[in-house]
């Protein structure tokens, strides 16, 4: 059985959490960067994969100085990068099995 366990975090919570001001964790909102479970930010609960990709923007951010546009696009792509590397590695393993028959 496979159990995934998940935390979930408030709004001020997650500004504790990335050392984001709330204005700023709106922002990576608006822009689709993240997109927090909930209607109203009184509601919203963000997960660990959402705080790991709110301090990725923000890591570009303060060393690139991109607007939050540009970062939502670069976070894209380098996610799309990372999906055909590990696409890449499937394939690679599969042909060395095919190769190796």
């Amino acid at each position: 059985m496979n159990i995934e366990y998940t935390t979930s975090l408030t709004l001020i919570d997650a500004c504790h959490a990335t050392g984001l001001e709330s204005r700023h964790l709106f922002e990576i909102v608006e822009y689709g960067i993240i997109t927090p479970q909930g209607d109203s930010p009184d509601d919203w609960r963000f997960d660990l994969h959402m705080i790991s990709t709110a301090k990725r923007a923000l890591r570009l951010q303060r060393d690139l100085h991109l607007e939050w546009s540009a970062i939502a696009l670069v976070l894209e792509l380098l996610d799309e990068r990372e999906q055909l590397r590990r696409e890449n590695a499937m394939l690679q393993q599969r042909l060395e099995r095919f190769l190796c028959d």
